[in-house]
């Protein structure tokens, strides 16, 4: 080497040092044996050790990561690769590291690697967006199916495998998911949902995956992280897979055997720390018959599947949800409290609610907006609920809603109530009139029930 160019050569290495110490964030340069041959300042103070120290260290010492050293072997790009930076007390701090290899002649001679401390949590709590709003305490009901549920919902939150959640529109399957990262280890991270039937075709693979600056024209200057990235150390929710197209289909079904992703446009290898929870309606079996979705992806989703049952096949938690829901509704809109009568009652406990939970909020908030008075009858009731009534005659009362469902009497509340109404208006004939109108019923029908009641007590 002659003298002019071993001073080339040292101008040229003070010049990238100089450029090396200007980055806010830890560098370490090391050969392609994960040897350090280069420090910048920043590296220092992280480390708590002089440069000095740090040369010729193995970067095994410095980083608690098997896997980085076979990719700088490899000469693999990396891109908010998660660490354990180790410092001389022994003590770990959990960082990203972003690595770019170095070639000379093609051949992998070390790596570049930038070290980002991680702030999820802080960032998770910046970004309200991506905060769950439900837990287990949401799931209201008390039929075996629901109780069921809940109890294996609880016991597989802890695990990082992934949830297939199956049921109609409108059941609830979301409020599982998040309920389900709401009680995981990774409660404090990020819950990013995505519905594959909501976003257009074209659009979905860069919203799940990400892209690169320049990748497609109107891509966003620097690029863009997808949900898989959004969703570091929590949980993605891919609701309605079922309407995932056959090629994106493909690509999801790698990033679950890799557990790595790349940006559309991108060449770097981003891993992946996300629990995923996909959720749909349709038939899955059925799809792969016809050749609309991968077995293989299937088994891969189908490690836990969950079932959420249909309103008309959980009764029982009917009247519970009623309940609740005009409570709700109620505070909410700033309306008084409203009973039913059993007739109104009976034909929403009897109706098949094919839109599930959806429907029945839908129905109260309908309720409460229009009935003007504090009693719900027939008549208030949507047109669609109304049409589901039989001809057969349903003796009314107001049911107003007990402390428990397990207490729930219909024929022991009506005696109460109309009891109450007589003592209130009085045993005369225009009492018992003005009784059976504030009840909502016929008088011939409250006579019917009064001379029932009789056998009990006694009216003179």
């Amino acid at each position: 080497m002659t003298d002019q160019t071993s001073k080339e050569r040292k101008m040229l290495l003070q010049e990238v040092e100089g450029l090396l110490s200007f980055i806010a964030f830890p560098i370490l340069v090391v050969d392609c044996s994960g040897r350090v041959i280069h420090v910048n300042p920043t590296a220092e103070h992280v480390w708590r050790r002089s440069q000095v120290v740090l040369l010729n260290q193995a970067l095994q010492k410095l980083v608690d990561s098997p896997q980085l050293i076979e990719f700088v072997e490899k000469g693999k790009p990396l891109r908010d690769f998660p660490v354990d930076v180790l410092e001389a007390a022994g003590r770990r701090h959990p960082y990203l590291c972003r690595l770019h290899p170095l070639f000379v002649n093609r051949q992998v001679e070390g790596a570049i690697l930038q070290f980002t401390e991680q702030v999820v949590e802080t960032e998770f709590k910046k970004n309200r967006k991506y905060v769950t709003r439900y837990s287990f305490e949401d799931i209201r009901g008390h039929s075996p199916s629901t109780m069921a549920l809940k109890e294996q919902a609880r016991k597989i939150a802890k695990s990082d495998s992934t949830v297939l959640i199956r049921g109609e529109s409108g059941t609830g399957k979301e409020v599982l998911a998040q309920s389900i990262h709401h009680a995981s280890t990774r409660s404090t991270g990020p819950f990013v949902a995505i519905n594959c039937a909501a976003i257009p075709e074209a659009l979905l693979e860069s919203e799940l995956f990400g892209y690169e600056d320049g990748a497609f024209t109107g891509a966003k200057k620097g690029g863009k992280p997808g949900r898989f990235e959004l969703a570091l150390h929590g949980t993605l929710f891919l609701d309605e897979i079922g309407d995932m197209p056959s090629y994106l289909q493909a690509k999801l079904l790698r990033v679950l055997q890799e557990r790595r992703i790349e940006r559309i446009g991108g060449s770097e290898s981003i891993p992946v720390d996300a629990r995923l929870i996909a959720a749909t309606h349709k038939d899955l079996e059925a799809m792969i018959v016809s050749g609309q979705f991968r077995e293989d992806l299937f088994y891969r989703l189908h490690v836990i599947p969950l079932y959420v049952p249909p309103l008309r096949e959980r009764t029982e938690d009917l009247y519970d949800l009623i309940q609740f829901y005009m409570k709700f509704f109620g505070d909410r809109l700033g309306k008084e409290p409203k009973r039913f009568t059993t007739q109104a009652m009976k034909c929403l406990l009897d109706y098949h609610w094919p839109g599930n939970i959806r429907e029945l909020e839908n129905t109260m908030e309908y309720i409460v907006n229009l009935e003007i008075g504090d009693l719900v009858t027939i008549s208030s009731l949507p047109t669609t609920i109304r049409a589901n009534e039989t001809n057969e005659e349903v003796q009314p009362a107001i049911v107003p809603p007990p402390p428990t469902l397990s207490e729930f009497s219909l024929e022991k509340t009506e005696e109460q109530l109309i009891i109450q109404a007589i003592q209130r208006f009085g045993k005369s004939t225009e009492g018992k009139r003005k009784a059976a109108e504030f009840l909502g019923i016929s008088v011939a029908t409250l006579y019917r029930r009064l001379s029932k009641i009789n056998r009990k007590h006694t009216f003179t």
